[in-house]
């Protein structure tokens, strides 16, 4: 790979964080790619050397998006037993760090409405991901039943999780907020 190669590279990896983070603070049609180039330090014109269109980058934003994700939920648990997994995963969701960092966070309840609008392919990833995230949950869960049983369990958890940041991030009472989130954690 020559430099130019690994520039473009670095660059689009630049973007893709940025736009993450600027997405899911601000949202997705609040959000300008003139704005997601100046603060990747890059110019306008050259978003095109690497997306299509704003809906490319979003469809690629949501990917790159649950990829950190994923690495930061499953960061240094491999030593731990399924159900301490399990646990330490969910309540990492499930915090208020994550509540009140939502540029650091998943991209669901950030931008859930505005990814339900938006393309097959960005429905697709995030349905791929969540499969992803449904079968890690039911590979742990080790005395829940059948496959289908525990597959039903981990979207359960996933739900509550998912469900448990977006509501708490709604309400404007700190006691109401922490309380939504605690109900997700795993005791």
């Amino acid at each position: 790979m020559n430099l130019k190669q690994l520039q473009k590279i670095e660059s689009k990896e630049r973007i893709l964080n940025v736009a993450s983070r600027v997405f899911k603070k601000n949202g997705y049609s609040a959000t300008g790619i003139d704005q997601i180039m100046q603060e990747a330090g890059l110019t306008a014109g050259a978003f095109y050397a690497h997306f299509k269109s704003k809906t490319d980058l979003l469809e690629q934003t949501i990917e790159h998006s649950f990829n950190c994700s994923r690495k930061l939920l499953l960061k240094d648990i491999a030593h731990l037993s399924a159900e301490e997994k399990i646990k330490t995963v969910m309540n990492r969701y499930a915090s208020s760090f994550h509540r009140d960092l939502p540029e650091k966070g998943c991209i669901i309840p950030s931008l859930a409405a505005e990814i339900y609008q938006g393309t097959k392919k960005s429905n697709k990833i995030i349905s791929k991901h969540l499969n992803m995230w449904a079968g890690f949950l039911t590979q742990n869960l080790l005395n829940e039943g059948s496959e289908t049983e525990k597959k039903q369990k981990a979207l359960s958890m996933i739900s509550q999780a998912v469900g448990s940041v977006l509501l708490s991030r709604m309400v404007c009472d700190t006691a109401l907020s922490d309380e939504i989130i605690n109900s997700a954690r795993l005791k």
